[in-house]
């Protein structure tokens, strides 16, 4: 069994054999896997994928995880968009023989765009249709069977006591967003605000929205709105000092990494975005500090590389963090 390390190292677990266990925040996932973040954001609220840690609202995976990660995102790579995988395992949750029990290890492969459960020598598709078994047909089965452990109905934790039109402006926004609607999906958040009022993790939402439009000055907007809705949504700091850097305003970039390194000291995402803007900025020495920091912290992120690198750069000599760090 996995206990957690103590505050000064959130992004390790260690073991029963003593071993650091790198742990992933969901860009660092996203990375890994060529998703957008929305999509391990979402899997993750639908309880697809199930986080070792939650630091200040950030959900922290290990490489257990990434298994079923991997499998969710070659169904995104193959045509099913996020939030149709989600909607789909809910639906073939829900479809098990034994209702009396916690869905858990389903056998599940995908048929074009559709996702199957076995039952015996049965195919059954999300919309409850039975096929012909596969052995016996001339379809063919892209993937091999896999089992996921999830529960269904999980909404975002903001929205279990408010009303089902909510819920559905937003899961109508998400699809649009999902589909590359993007206008759409503005509107759909915008909506969700005007009618029901401020709330924090939907500004988040619009705020990535406008970030895809483009449109830094609005995302800009809704992650300061975030953070003043709930000044400990560190989160929407570190998103706000990326778009600030992208804005050619490091000092205030520098600032909002700042206010959020002082609320999670080992936030290694921000620790790489500083560390980033600090070398653009010419501070070579100071961004030694934080390279160093993320390398401790995320040693197998997807980033380690160009961390590595960063660092051999400075010191003229090469190094191996990214495999050994």
């Amino acid at each position: 069994m996995n206990q957690p390390t103590d505050d000064s190292d959130p992004t390790t677990i260690v073991a029963d054999n003593q071993s650091t266990v790198q742990m992933y925040s969901p860009a660092m996932m996203a990375e890994m896997l060529h998703v957008p973040v929305r999509a391990i954001r979402l899997w993750h609220r639908a309880g697809l994928l199930v986080p070792t840690q939650v630091i200040m609202k950030i959900p922290y995976f290990d490489y257990s995880v990434l298994s079923t990660a991997n499998t969710l995102a070659r169904w995104f790579h193959q045509g099913v968009s996020a939030q149709s995988v989600v909607k789909q395992l809910v639906a073939l949750g829900q479809l098990r023989t034994d209702h009396d029990a916690t869905i858990s290890d389903l056998p599940i492969s995908l048929n074009g765009k559709r996702l199957v459960l076995s039952q015996g020598d049965l195919q059954v598709e999300a919309n409850g249709q039975f096929q012909l078994s596969f052995e016996d047909s001339d379809l063919t089965v892209n993937d091999e069977p896999v089992t996921f452990k999830f529960t269904t109905g999980i909404k975002p934790e903001h929205l279990q006591q408010t009303s089902d039109l909510i819920t559905d402006l937003l899961e109508a926004a998400a699809q649009a967003e999902d589909d590359g609607n993007l206008d759409q999906a503005a509107e759909g958040y915008r909506s969700v605000l005007a009618q029901f009022g401020p709330n924090a993790d939907v500004c988040f939402q619009l705020a990535e929205v406008l970030y895809r439009q483009v449109d830094l000055s609005g995302a800009r907007e809704r992650y300061c709105m975030a953070i003043e809705l709930e000044p400990t949504f560190v989160e929407a700091r570190a998103n706000l000092g990326c778009v600030l850097a992208e804005c050619g305003q490091f000092e205030s970039a520098l600032l909002v990494f700042a206010e959020a390194l002082q609320q999670y000291p080992d936030y290694a995402d921000v620790h790489f975005h500083l560390a980033r803007v600090l070398d653009d900025m010419g501070r070579k020495s100071d961004a030694l500090e934080h390279w160093r920091r993320f390398m401790q912290l995320a040693p197998a992120s997807p980033w380690a590389d160009e961390a590595a690198a960063r660092l051999s750069e400075a010191s003229g000599s090469p190094l191996d963090g990214a495999e050994n760090g």
